[in-house]
Formats: structure tokens, sequence, C-alpha cells
């Protein structure tokens, strides 16, 4: 069922902390610069660092992509859903601030918190680990609490078992980026 009033929220620019795979995550509507800028903010973020894209399914990355023929998904799905981001050549209606030399990142989570969350707003968001850059993780509700400031919206839950952050794949070249 679609959760209208977070729909609203993202959209108007809302930033969300939500539990991953391997410690709680900042979301946002990707094309929304003021809300990407929130979170470079937040996180004291270097501006020329990329965001991964998560969805649910091929749908959610429709507006940052070519159509995908049949072997291209069938590769992108041998490690989908799970904790593997696969850098693809985005298309040109791909805003500028989520691509890197024409690549963008993208996953789908198989992780149940992620899927529910994705599926009740229906479209994809951004997924940055909840920290100050090159500072270690949150992975816990009552740490997150203390870290955020009253603007952005926590969505409760409990992270995933999973120690690391997600793989990261260049698609085309097959080269390990983050392992």
């Amino acid at each position: 069922m679609k959760n209208h009033r977070l729909v609203r929220f993202i959209r108007r620019g809302g930033v969300i902390a939500y539990p991953t795979e391997s410690c709680f995550g900042l979301g946002c509507d990707p094309k929304n610069k003021k809300a990407i800028n929130k979170i470079i903010k937040l996180k004291k973020r270097s501006l020329n660092k990329n965001f991964i894209l998560i969805g649910s399914s091929l749908k959610h990355f429709d507006y940052f992509t070519n159509s995908l023929n049949d072997v291209t998904k069938e590769n992108l799905f041998s490690k989908w859903p799970g904790p593997h981001t696969w850098i693809i050549k985005a298309n040109n209606r791909c805003p500028n601030w989520l691509k890197s030399n024409s690549k963008i990142a993208l996953r789908i989570p198989s992780f149940s918190n992620c899927q529910a969350l994705i599926n009740s707003i229906d479209m994809a968001i951004t997924s940055s680990s909840l920290n100050l850059s090159g500072k270690i993780p949150l992975k816990n509700y009552r740490d997150v609490c203390r870290f955020l400031p009253n603007q952005v919206k926590l969505i409760k839950g409990r992270i995933g078992k999973n120690r690391n952050p997600s793989v990261i794949q260049d698609f085309k070249t097959k080269n390990i980026i983050r392992s």
C-alpha cells in the first residue's frame, strides 16, 4: 500500500533515515537537488562523491537509464536483489549530480526493510550511509536519533546482518570498485 504522506515528504525535498543491510542510510528523491544538498551538508560530504540509487524493480530506474535489453537485465539480476551495486550508463535525463562519467550506480536490495520502504513509496531513492563523511556508519537506533536533526524523518527498524556495504561493480568493464 502506497504511503502518500511519505511520498509527499520526499518529493518536497525531505530526507529520510532508514535501516539497510549493513547500517542506517540516508535517502531522498534523487531528482531533487535541494534534498541532495541537505544530505551533502548533513554528512559533510564532498560535492564530487556520487550517490547510489536503490529501487525494488527496474521500473524505478527508468527515468535515469535507457531501455535495457533482456541480456543486460539477466546480467543485472545475476546479483540482484542483493547487496550488489552496478554502475551502468545513465541517459541524458539523469541529473548531473547523480552521474560520474555518464554512469549511475544502481541497486535492488534484498533486505526486507528496504524493499518494504521502496514499495511503500514506489520510487527510487538515494542510499548513502548515515554518518559524517569518512566516519563509521551508524548502526543502532539510539545513535541515529542523537545524530539526526529534526527535519530528517526516521524510518524505524533494525539493520540487516551484513557487516560491509554493498559491492560496487562497473557493469561494462566488470571491474570491482568497492568490495
